[in-house]
């Protein structure tokens, strides 16, 4: 089966969800998807064209952000148009200097697929990078800030009728939330996909372990991309310019030359040279100058976070620059919100803290399909299923909210059952009124003698493991995971960890009697000792099979440190607004006034309790549950540098630490599965 990315093709390919998912729609009415998800009552496309042009947008301290306007042409005489923004750092538009060639929205089809229903698009480069000017520091407030004034420039331009919709993944999740939070009167809604509640332990130190390779491999790219780096072998294309400046309508020679070919045209000396040697003002070069000199890399700031009231650059903490700030603004707002979600994306765990605690002030969606954060993955063949109707589904849903809150449309959009999940291996698409499940049974899997997984109390006893540093979950012959992926992409196979499993401590029931659906917030509660005074504890829940075989469905991690509980409401700028997040998951802190040092010294027994982020699976008759343990995930996340200075697996010096997991009655070291009575045996 032919895959379809489900990002816009750029070096990050973390921009919008919807763009690739259009690749293989036919511009005609869509009446039905499998249900429950039946759609009609679309009208049919009327514009075949599109009209574009650039500008630049003035802020009020004076810098301006770059953005590209498309209009639907082609069609039925219309002035002003519903509007859909995408607010990107990753390059508005690129283009080949050598060749000429544009690469922007006007070669999307998943463009082309809004424009077609009559939706004007705009597409601006953040303060910092692609030819806006200024300089950034990733996530910082100022970019909220910027949203709006340019959302309400959009609502003042004779081709907008006043209402603006945003829509896109991962960071330009982000920037819809950090936006709608200034509440701008003409966003009237927004489709954030695979976006985190807040930005530590939801991104850059999940479970309070430095998340080193995703991080280090996207600010890589990242100082390429805002730098307009040129390097045509890798694709690495610099932003398309907005201006001009010589008058001739070719754009591509208002980028300086690359003189000395190392890829970036700042070292060779100012004034720069161009390709016709005509006198310039030199726009393009001096906004690319000022990214160079004034932004902060996120891999120069963020290692030094190592808890999450830390300061950055500019003095802010992870409260202040993760998705949590913008919750009481969006609250506020009451702005409609369609929260989209991958189950093997790294930010699941906020996707459904963003539709839940958002869901009684806003009019709220939530959606999760059976993906990674930029990619469908393998699991849709796994399931038997046709990606290209499961992407088209996602995809008219995007058209049905915005035709719901940007045209007025009286679809029943905002009568449906809000929630739609995707029950792997077996349960297929369903609709939900709320999450968690209020028919969910919490059932506990005991850890048992025999590295056995039980319903039944364990026998009193306990299993040591000795650390093995080299354990690494990444799979497939690209080598990624949920946590590492360049270019937001999972791996090309299944996350297989039968293997892996030889390298951790394990706990596998018995084969099951029945299916047994389980979908919500798995918790795993245990108790540990170490011959070392510090450790971090990976965890993996697996689908067994009649052959052994073990398939990853989800997985968590936790520095044993951050051992100590709190309200998890503290997420939200350490409580100070009183906001209830939920659902009630386990919180761990991450302060530094909350962190335990020497945790585990002098054979200290602890308890951790962890949830692992959130799923819907079918085990099935005859296959078993497994929970696997280690104390490493290199080189993904960083080693613990109390145990491995030098950040080696194989190290001389590392302190390898054995540990000891205790199962008795006062230590009942158990999972904690959300069952789903009477569902396992769906689609069987």
């Amino acid at each position: 089966m032919r895959r379809y990315a489900f990002w816009l093709i750029t070096p990050f390919v973390l921009a919008s969800i919807v763009v690739g998912l259009a690749e293989a729609v036919p511009q005609t009415s869509f009446k039905v998807i499998n249900s429950p998800l039946v759609h009609s009552g679309f009208a049919f496309p009327k514009y075949s064209g599109v009209k574009t042009f650039s500008t630049y947008v003035p802020m009020s301290d004076g810098e301006k952000l770059a953005v590209d306007v498309y209009l639907p042409a082609d069609g039925p005489p219309q002035s002003a148009f519903p509007v859909i923004l995408d607010y990107t750092p990753y390059r508005r538009s690129r283009i080949d200097p050598g060749t000429g060639e544009v690469f922007d929205k006007t070669g999307s089809k998943g463009a082309r697929f809004f424009l077609s229903y009559g939706y004007a698009r705009v597409c601006a480069d953040i303060r910092g990078t692609g030819a806006s000017t200024g300089w950034l520091m990733d996530f910082m407030p100022q970019i909220g800030r910027d949203g709006k004034e340019l959302v309400d420039w959009i609502a003042e331009q004779p081709w907008c009728d006043g209402n603006v919709g945003m829509y896109g993944g991962s960071y330009i999740g982000w920037s819809q939330t950090a936006v709608a939070s200034h509440k701008p009167s003409a966003l009237k809604c927004i489709v954030p996909t695979v976006t985190p509640l807040e930005g530590y332990s939801g991104q850059t130190h999940p479970g309070g372990i430095y998340l080193e390779s995703q991080i280090d491999q996207w600010s890589k790219r990242m100082y390429m991309s805002v730098r307009n780096y040129y390097v045509p072998e890798k694709r690495e294309f610099p932003t398309k310019p907005v201006v001009d400046e010589d008058g001739d309508g070719d754009l591509a020679d208002e980028i300086p030359l690359d003189v000395n070919g190392n890829g970036t045209f700042l070292d060779d000396g100012f004034p720069p040279k161009y390709r016709d040697g005509a006198e310039r003002e030199h726009i393009y070069y001096q906004a690319t100058l000022a990214h160079h000199e004034g932004n902060h890399d996120v891999a120069s700031w963020a290692p030094t976070l190592t808890f999450i009231d830390s300061g950055s650059p500019l003095g802010l903490t992870l409260y202040e620059l993760g998705g949590n700030a913008h919750v009481p603004g969006l609250m506020e707002s009451g702005i409609p919100i369609y929260n989209i979600g991958g189950w093997f994306d790294r930010f699941a765990r906020g996707t459904f803290e963003l539709y839940c605690t958002l869901k009684r002030t806003n009019p709220t969606k939530l959606l999760m399909f059976p993906g990674y954060h930029g990619s469908g993955g393998p699991f849709w063949d796994f399931f038997g299923e046709d990606e290209n109707k499961g992407m088209q589904m996602i995809l008219f849903e995007h058209l049905r909210f915005f035709d719901r809150y940007l045209k007025g449309s009286r679809n029943g959009v905002d009568a449906e059952p809000p929630v739609k999940i995707y029950v792997m291996n077996g349960g297929g698409w369903r609709q939900e009124r709320e999450w968690p499940l209020e028919r969910q049974v919490m059932t506990r899997y005991y850890f048992n003698k025999g590295n056995r997984l039980a319903t039944q109390r364990p026998e009193d006893g306990s299993d040591t493991y000795t650390a093995d540093f080299t354990h690494n979950s990444t799979y497939g012959t690209n080598g990624c995971s949920r946590w590492y992926g360049p270019g937001g992409k999972g791996p090309d196979r299944l996350p297989i960890r039968t293997e892996k499993d030889k390298q951790c401590l394990s706990y596998t029931s018995e084969p099951l009697v029945e299916n047994t659906e389980v979908t919500g917030h798995p918790i795993v509660r245990f108790w540990v000792s170490s011959t070392a005074d510090y450790g971090d504890f990976f965890l993996y829940l697996e689908d067994v099979d009649a052959n052994g075989e073990a398939l990853l469905v989800t997985e968590t991690q936790l520095r044993a440190g951050f051992a100590d509980l709190y309200d998890n409401d503290k997420s939200i700028a350490g409580g100070k607004y009183n906001i209830d997040v939920l659902p009630d998951l386990p919180w761990h802190g991450y302060e530094r006034s909350e962190y335990r040092d020497r945790i585990l010294a002098d054979s200290a027994v602890v308890e951790l309790v962890i949830d692992f982020l959130p799923t819907s699976w079918v085990f099935r008759k005859g296959h078993g549950i497994r929970v696997s343990i280690a104390c490493a995930d290199y080189p993904t996340f960083q080693l613990h540098s109390k145990l491995s200075p030098a950040n080696d697996p194989k190290h001389p010096d590392n302190i390898v630490p054995t540990i000891t997991v205790y199962r008795d009655t006062a230590h009942p070291s158990h999972v904690e599965l959300p069952v789903i009575p009477g569902r396992g045996d769906h689609g069987s």
